[in-house]
């Protein structure tokens, strides 16, 4: 039985997850390539503070920085994180606390859920291994509580899943207006161990098939969510010598920007991505 055989999810890319050493440093070096940022504030496990780039197509960027690097560091060094947090409902914190071992650049992505449970239910009836949907917040700077829920597929090649912030959080229009004229993400490519088992392990997850293709010897899967493209590439076949990344961990390896300013276009400098590949194409 293939995924189309059975109802797909209405999940949508939401936004991806860039992991910075200095936020502060890497707000300022992002506002130089023409993009609003809006400070985020501290999570509720204490380790991580973030920054936001929205876009009008309401997908975004988030910049975060670890808080604590050297606590964590002897926690992960002791193997507690592994211990209490890798396999259990609690595993995203898993996965953003082995994240700081990574260097700057992208680590992690999410789907945006409108019935997270109903989304859990539907992954997990399809063979997926999942938490449960696991309550969060944050600590905006005028200190609002923030709150929601993220379930975390136990395959780590994929995005985790979030709902609703409550409150709900208004955008304004001022916020998503860039002088690069970047309107949203168009894709974004993941780097994966094994092809076949992500194909279907994605699959599980998003109730839909992929399509497939294999170009002058260069295999991908490609699915797309309301518009935006998830592309899965095989890591022994990643050739780009410029990339910084670790190739022992399956995460987002590039995003592309729609963007209606057509001098603003290629990819952006890494040395102010903070090591993220990120391209602008003319919509």
């Amino acid at each position: 039985m293939t995924a189309a055989t059975e109802t797909a999810s209405e999940l949508a890319l939401e936004h991806v997850v860039i992991r910075v050493d200095d936020l502060d440093a890497a707000i300022r070096d992002y506002q130089s390539l023409g993009f609003k940022v809006v400070h985020g504030g501290a999570h509720s496990s204490g380790f991580t503070h973030n920054a936001l780039i929205h876009f009008q197509d309401g997908t975004f960027l988030e910049l975060i920085a670890y808080i604590k690097p050297v606590t964590l560091n002897a926690l992960l060094l002791l193997g507690i994180p592994n211990l209490v947090l890798k396999n259990t409902d609690n595993h995203i914190k898993y996965r953003f606390a082995e994240a700081i071992r990574a260097p700057e650049g992208f680590i992690h992505s999410a789907l945006f859920s409108r019935d997270i449970d109903l989304d859990t239910e539907q992954a997990n009836r399809r063979g997926l291994k999942t938490t449960k949907a696991m309550p969060f917040h944050r600590l905006k700077p005028n200190d609002d509580m923030v709150r929601w829920n993220i379930m975390s597929p136990f395959s780590d090649d994929l995005p985790f899943v979030r709902d609703a912030y409550v409150p709900e959080q208004q955008v304004s229009q001022d916020d998503t207006r860039h002088e690069n004229g970047v309107l949203g993400i168009s894709g974004v490519s993941y780097l994966v161990k094994d092809l076949a088992a992500s194909i279907n392990h994605y699959q599980q997850l998003l109730g839909r098939d992929a399509s497939t293709s294999n170009q002058d010897g260069a295999h991908r899967a490609e699915f797309e969510l309301d518009g935006v493209k998830l592309i899965l590439l095989p890591v022994e076949e990643f050739l780009d010598p410029d990339s910084v990344v670790d190739k022992r961990r399956e995460a987002p390896v590039q995003v592309m920007l729609r963007t209606d300013n057509s001098t603003s276009l290629g990819q952006l400098p890494p040395e102010k991505t903070h090591g993220a590949r990120i391209l602008l194409r003319h919509e």
